[in-house]
């Protein structure tokens, strides 16, 4: 069994996800959140290796985080003529917006439709290992039922 435990949130980043895949399913417990960072509760889920048909990772732009996230860092930086510290943390709080724009998204495809994992930008070698040993798991059990597969790797007696 593979466990891949991973951030959420690029702000609140001790809010953690886990999945798990094993020879039989992909588990996912992720946490809910209100306004991306308030907790509030669990996703879990035990998906069968049977239903899923692949996973596929990609990018995602939000433009409204980003841009609000423009303008709250153009705001701190005329802030800070005024007040130094205000406008840091003015600053620390539109980088944090503008980078939660930019999201990395883990699609498995179970029963025909999609199950989203999204996760900041900077945790995307996680996810691109996840869906590699997602892959890996698929491969192995479409294997365990290959007679050809089977009978050519079975000695000659």
């Amino acid at each position: 069994m593979k466990q891949f435990v991973f951030s959420t949130s690029l702000l609140f980043f001790w809010i953690k996800g886990k999945v798990e895949v094993d020879s039989r399913f992909v588990k996912t417990n992720l946490t809910n959140t209100i306004l991306g960072f308030i907790p509030a509760g669990k996703d879990q889920q035990s998906i069968p290796l049977k239903n899923i048909s692949g996973s596929m990772l990609t990018s995602k732009y939000l433009i409204k985080p980003i841009i609000l996230g423009l303008l709250i860092i153009f705001f701190a930086l005329d802030t800070m003529v005024n007040s130094f510290i205000g406008g840091v943390i003015f600053l620390v709080i539109g980088i944090g917006i503008l980078g939660s724009g930019i999201q990395t998204l883990l699609i498995i495809e179970k029963s025909g439709n999609p199950y989203y994992i999204s996760v900041p930008f900077y945790e995307k070698q996680k996810l691109q290992l996840l869906s590699e040993q997602i892959h890996k798991a698929l491969a192995d059990d479409t294997d365990k039922t290959d007679l050809n597969l089977f009978f050519d790797r079975k000695p000659n007696t």
